[in-house]
């Protein structure tokens, strides 16, 4: 009776012991890695039946995208001056020349800026995209709703890369 209560003792301890090592306790060892907003796409190809393998045709990763820190001021009682901050992509183009689009839009003040800039294939760059300041008219609210997008083009593909949008503060 000694010995089978040594066996299921041992036994308990050997599970409690590779649950606990396999666990969150152990440091390293995650069980969800972070999301990335990075995009890449891959096409598969067949050069023969034995060799088979897959080529990168497009990475796409947002290295400034500064959704926060747009700016709507009202220089005069009239006008508002839209401060749109500048955005870098890095981008590495495989085969196809990509298209990368900065968008930034105001609904409620019926306003778009779109800065566009085409990566040749085979490139491997950060691309830096601007959009111009701007006046508009003024919100009838002290806040609006500002969407802040890049997107790509490749192929005939388009995806977005990342889109975010933000509450936008008009300064006086």
């Amino acid at each position: 009776m000694e010995l089978e209560r040594q066996w299921v003792v041992v036994t308990a301890l050997c599970i409690l012991l590779v649950t606990f090592a396999a666990g969150p306790l152990v440091p390293g060892i995650g069980g969800t890695e972070p999301a990335d907003e990075s995009v890449e796409l891959y096409t598969s190809f067949a050069g023969n039946e034995e060799g088979v393998s897959v080529e990168r045709q497009l990475f796409v990763s947002p290295t400034r995208v500064p959704a926060e820190n747009l700016t709507l001021e009202q220089p005069t009682t009239d006008a508002h001056r839209l401060e749109v901050p500048d955005a870098l992509v890095y981008v590495e183009t495989g085969a196809e020349p990509v298209a990368i689009t900065y968008r930034v839009s105001v609904p409620e003040l019926n306003y778009t800026g779109t800065s566009t800039e085409s990566v040749a294939a085979g490139t491997e760059r950060t691309v830096p995209l601007s959009i111009p300041g701007e006046t508009v008219a003024g919100p009838d609210n002290s806040s609006v709703e500002a969407t802040v997008a890049v997107a790509a083009e490749s192929d005939g593909a388009a995806f977005t890369v990342t889109e975010e949008t933000v509450a936008l503060e008009v300064e006086r």
